[in-house]
């Protein structure tokens, strides 16, 4: 065992103590418990399916509001072709300041009025936890990634939104609500649509934050009963999952939010907080095992991680003296973007079991999320444990991924409840 190894393993921080098959059966338990209406996993019905037919040349007001960028723009379908128009992005509201409900919602419709005379009904994907209603609107539950604006919490989001955008144009107008991963799975498959078939598809976004929805037949989920008999997209809010024991340095970094005890497995994995993890480690490395050289360590983001693990003299590079803590420092560095692989293969691996048949056509993972495709090393080894999980159960799946899916999912969306 290397010291890097050992080191990480005194705190909990290696990818190894992390049992596979023991957390996809914990995470399916959950999310029976939470299709019951209780447990860790909300599970969160979003009364949306796939849609029967893409309406075109209806133009949609759509707007996107993630972890970090608020974007918006008109929306509509020319034939199979996706058209978005007056695209714009600003900074989410609330994400550098604290906001009261009304000044949250007027920013929302102060940054989409430019649009409001060129098209009606808004498809609106809030990345954020919603309980939903039948009436595709919901009650705002939590705020994660550090949006400070605590008055919106037990608001009607879609509500509240056509209500601050009518004191700019008064057209009646609906409204859908959808998280980004839901967005991300609808999106996927409309661009994807004349690609090979497949038994059924999961949304999952691996960004800032991290989240899962599938498609679940109306008939388990017990806590809504009377349900429509068919299909309905669940969006699980995977980053509650508490059923992982938090490393040392997880529970710093978690520690240090705002709701320290909520969102566990995404504070544990996600490009949010896998930075700040990183440096503790490494700071913590540096005191308790040392560097050969004076190490001067400082901030960093997951951007200079891929470049030092890549092998560029850039941020990371020059804060180590000399190749062998250069070495000790890539392995360590290299175990946290395993381990944060392992783990969303263990969620991912879980719904495809759930989703899956042996010996089917592939379950479609359409997948969004900078950190999955842009933090060296996080796609293979993620691939490489969900090859593990589903190849000796005789599952097949498949990776897609397009441009724009959050916006063409939430005009997909709008199309639905048409």
């Amino acid at each position: 065992m290397t010291t890097v190894e050992k080191f990480l393993r005194n705190h909990n921080q290696s990818s190894s103590q992390i049992d596979i098959d023991e957390h996809i059966k914990l995470f399916t338990e959950k999310m029976e418990e939470g299709l019951r209406g209780t447990g860790c996993l909300p599970m969160i019905p979003t009364y949306l399916t796939l849609a029967e037919k893409l309406s075109v040349n209806k133009r949609k007001l759509l707007i996107d509001a993630g972890g970090t960028n608020f974007r918006s723009a008109v929306g509509y379908f020319d034939g199979t072709k996706v058209v978005l128009e007056d695209m714009e992005k600003t900074r989410m509201p609330a994400s550098d300041r604290v906001l009261d409900k009304e000044s949250f919602y007027d920013a929302i419709a102060q940054n989409v009025k430019r649009l409001l005379k060129k098209c009606g009904d808004v498809g609106f994907c809030f990345s954020y936890q919603v309980d939903m209603d039948s009436d595709v609107d919901g009650t705002v539950k939590l705020f994660a990634k550090e949006v400070k604006a605590p008055e919106v919490i037990g608001t009607r989001v879609g509500r509240c939104t056509l209500d601050a955008i009518a004191k700019y144009d008064d057209t009646p107008r609906k409204i859908v609500i959808l998280n980004d991963t839901v967005a991300t799975l609808l999106g996927g498959v409309a661009i994807n649509n004349n690609a090979r078939k497949f038994q059924s598809y999961i949304g999952f976004i691996f960004g800032t934050g991290v989240n899962l929805c599938y498609l679940e037949d109306t008939s388990r989920i017990v806590k809504k009963p009377g349900l429509e008999e068919g299909k309905m997209i669940i969006n699980i809010e995977g980053g509650n999952y508490d059923g992982v024991k938090q490393g040392d340095y997880d529970k710093i970094v978690a520690d240090r939010t705002e709701n320290p005890h909520l969102q566990l497995f995404e504070k544990m994995s996600s490009g949010k907080y896998l930075a700040d993890i990183m440096y503790l480690c490494l700071k913590g490395y540096c005191e308790e095992v040392g560097f050969l050289q004076p190490v001067n360590l400082g901030t960093f983001d997951l951007k200079d991680v891929s470049e030092f693990l890549n092998g560029d003299e850039k941020l990371i590079f020059n804060m180590f003296g000399c190749t062998e803590d250069r070495t000790n420092a890539k392995e360590l560095l290299r175990e946290l973007v395993d381990r944060s692989a392992r783990l969303a293969a263990i969620i991912n691996g879980a719904v495809a079991l759930r989703v899956g048949k042996p010996k089917g056509d592939p379950v479609a993972i359409v997948a969004e999320g900078t950190t999955f495709f842009k933090l060296t090393g996080f796609r293979n080894n993620f691939e490489r444990y969900l090859d593990n999980i589903l190849n000796p159960r005789k599952i097949q799946y498949r990776i897609l991924q397009g441009e724009e899916l959050n916006m063409v999912g939430t005009l997909v969306a709008t199309m639905v409840k048409e």
